[in-house]
């Protein structure tokens, strides 16, 4: 399944890749007799997918997994966040990271956008791991409602992004990225904005940031600078193509609009915005004008998993029924697959390396096993049906490989670069003595 511009299904196919590119995709018949191999894996019992692309991640969170279950979005911020995060010990956020993206690989994902406190911590994790990563900062300068974090002067907020970004922009062979993170429309003040845009503007990278993920976040922005959340970024010059707004539940359709001709990407968290009860995002109608769309599991806080495939499913589904006039047609499987892969690649600002299988392209891809009672039969006729079995029946449990970068780094639902056991053993200390320090009981 190569997410190609034409969308090709190749029945027999294979991918040929040489270090960390691959060189050829095409029938498996073509490719052995014009390369010679030094490894072979798969089979006709698979399907090779481009990795997966998870657009918005708390790695960190991992370590509140179950702790925060039917709170709404400010009570954990107020009963957990708010006590936890100035009592992280060094080494926290990276076992939590590690552990995060070892769930994440065993679920096909090969590319994660991380944004939360400590992401140095996160991007050594990722380095460890293997994977794609693209890590931002959360810069908090203000306090508009519940913080999640140290709130601190626009300088330090800034400075801390810069830092990240000339430490470790580019390091691994390129597989971590640095973006900027300001965290919320609630969090950052209008001058902690503009100076962002021009950070990023200068360092040519992205921004990622919580918006409109809640009616209260929309009244309070109203209240505070007389203008919707989008009108008011507008407003300030702060939506742009490198912008990746993350949630959007509460949206005007002037919003929007705003949001097009500025082509603004967005990043969808269905799981997390149901059990928060923050409102569901008008995707079928970001999808109508054009918006590119992606999907994001959020944090093992609000989700609790970072199944990608199981999120395509929820967002599909979620919006068949979001709002009248019911529509089966909203959102297909193809559409919610799109957004986990090439379009996913499209908002990460990769779309040129990753996101599809195609020469020349990054040697991120996945196995998954379709010899498999719940995703069987697979047809050609009278329709081809292995898109809508994978995106409505399957999960992360069934990949069986994953490789980034040219690298392997699971094989046979086995982990190969590291020692898994010690470092869940490890992360479970963490979290117990985490909790005891913040006095959370």
């Amino acid at each position: 399944m190569t997410m190609d511009n034409q969308r090709r299904i190749i029945r027999d196919g294979a991918v040929v890749v040489d270090k960390d590119r691959i060189v050829a995709v095409g029938q498996k018949s073509e490719m052995e007799r014009n390369y010679a191999f030094e490894d072979k894996f798969g089979g006709e019992d698979f399907v090779i997918l481009p990795g997966l692309i998870n657009t918005h991640c708390h790695t960190e969170a991992s370590i509140y997994r179950g702790l925060c279950d039917d709170m709404s979005l400010m009570e954990f911020k107020k009963h957990v966040l708010s006590k936890t995060i100035p009592n992280y010990a060094p080494g926290d956020v990276y076992v939590a990271s590690l552990v995060s993206l070892i769930e994440s690989v065993r679920n096909g994902v090969t590319t994660i956008l991380d944004v939360g406190v400590n992401k140095e911590e996160s991007a050594e994790a990722a380095k460890r791991m293997g994977t794609r990563s693209i890590v931002a900062e959360a810069m908090m300068d203000c306090s508009l409602g519940e913080a999640e974090g140290p709130v601190e002067s626009t300088e330090i907020a800034l400075r801390k992004g810069v830092r990240l970004f000339e430490r470790w922009n580019g390091v691994a062979d390129g597989r971590i990225k640095v973006w900027f993170g300001p965290f919320t429309e609630l969090l950052t003040s209008p001058e902690l904005l503009e100076k962002t845009v021009a950070l990023a503007d200068r360092y040519r990278t992205g921004i990622t940031m919580h918006l409109a993920e809640s009616y209260e976040t929309q009244s309070i922005i109203k209240r505070t600078y007389g203008r919707r959340i989008f009108e008011y970024l507008e407003h300030l010059g702060i939506l742009g193509p490198n912008l990746l707004a993350v949630h959007c539940c509460w949206l005007s359709e002037n919003e929007i609009r705003l949001m097009k001709k500025a082509n603004v990407k967005v990043s969808h968290c269905p799981s997390a915005n149901m059990k928060l009860s923050d409102g569901v995002a008008p995707l079928s109608l970001l999808d109508a004008y054009g918006i590119i769309l992606s999907i994001g599991t959020d944090s093992a806080l609000c989700n609790n998993c970072n199944d990608l495939l199981r999120e395509a499913k929820t967002a599909s589904l979620l919006q068949k029924v979001a709002m009248p006039p019911l529509d089966t047609q909203r959102i297909s499987a193809q559409r919610a697959l799109e957004m986990i892969t090439i379009d996913a690649a499209r908002c990460a600002l990769l779309d040129q390396d990753i996101g599809s299988l195609e020469p020349g392209k990054k040697a991120d891809l996945v196995l998954i096993d379709i010899k498999k009672s719940h995703l069987m039969p697979v047809l050609e006729k009278p329709k081809v049906n292995i898109v809508g079995n994978l995106v409505y029946a399957g999960s992360g449990h069934d990949v069986d490989t994953v490789m980034i970068d040219g690298n392997i780094v699971m094989r046979g639902r086995a982990i190969l670069n590291l020692d898994e056991r010690t470092i869940l053993d490890q992360f479970q200390e963490a979290s117990e003595t985490l909790l005891e320090r913040s006095k959370i009981v």
